[in-house]
This record gives C-alpha cells, structure tokens and sequence, in this order.
C-alpha cells in the first residue's frame, strides 16, 4: 500500500451542498490529511486525484476507509470543496460532546461552499447507508450529515435503540438519545 500525504484545509468526504445558514468560518491551519492506497493517480491539468484499492484517509476530524476516491485538489490556500468516495464507504468520527459515529455506505460525496457568509459542508451517503451511535442504529436513503451544523438529516429512516439490541425489554429503561 501506498502512502501519500496531502496537506488539505479540511475535512473530505463528500455530499451535495444545503444551505445551513451558519456563518463561514475563518479558515485555522489543518494538520495534514494521510491517504493510503493500492494505487493513485494524479491529473495535473484537472487538478484531480483518484486512489484506487483499499484506500485510507487519516484526518485529525475523520478516519474514512473505500475502494476508490476522487479528489478535486484545490488551488494553494483554497479549501478543499469536492470529494467522491465509493464502493464499501466506511466513515468514523468523534463529535466535539465525544459521542463517536460509524457510518457505512456504498458511495459518500462531500462538498464544501461558502455563499456569501454562509458555509455548506455536507456528506451524502447513498446506498443503503447506515450510520451507530452508543444508543441507535439508523438507516436512511439517502442520509446526509451537515458538518458544518453537526447535524443528521434522515429520509425514510428506520430507527434501532441500542437498548433494545441487547434483549432488553424492561419499561424502566433509560431515555433515548440519538446524537
């Protein structure tokens, strides 16, 4: 395998770009973004990078595993703003209260845009993704994650409490908490 070290401004991961109205933040300096692979390919005219075979991303926010990855590079100083990973997605991160999520699904696309002074930073997961928490299991398609407002939206989600994976079937239970 392959290790290949880009330093990127943010995150990576994928999605379409929702309007979540939160101010854009002043960019911070990123510790670097490590990305392992069997194979990579670098277009210097398009400014695209595509890993192939059991890639890794190792990010200080994200740990991202898949079988291939497309990159937009983005120009010196810009922030990165479009990243396609497919087939066997796996996506795990802690929020900042240290609730940790794994996400599963076959493709992720993650977009990043500043409109104005709104940020949009979003992960779409497609094919029957699923994201777990300590408390729940809960499937949706597609499910897309605003980063920049740390939030889930769900269409059609199914919904499993941890509490009840365990056998338990006690009514004095604790409250759900989903994120």
């Amino acid at each position: 395998m392959k290790k290949i070290i880009l330093l990127l401004t943010m995150g990576f991961c994928g999605a379409l770009a929702a309007q979540t109205n939160v101010p854009a933040a002043k960019a911070k300096p990123h510790p670097p973004t490590e990305i392992n692979s069997d194979a990579a390919d670098f277009d210097l005219n398009s400014h695209q990078a595509v890993y192939r075979g059991h890639v890794q991303v190792k990010d200080p926010q994200v740990k991202l595993d898949c079988e291939w990855l497309v990159v937009d590079l983005p120009a010196a100083g810009a922030h990165l703003s479009h990243v396609l990973a497919d087939t066997n997605v796996v996506v795990d991160f802690t929020d900042e209260k240290g609730q940790t999520y794994h996400v599963t699904a076959a493709r992720a696309v993650y977009a990043y845009k500043v409109e104005g002074a709104v940020t949009n930073e979003t992960v779409t997961f497609t094919g029957s993704p699923k994201v777990e928490t300590a408390t729940s299991i809960i499937t949706s398609e597609p499910m897309i994650w605003d980063r920049a407002r740390n939030h889930f939206t769900f269409i059609a989600p199914k919904m499993i409490s941890r509490e009840g994976l365990n056998g338990d079937t006690g009514t004095n239970g604790t409250a759900l908490k989903l994120f």
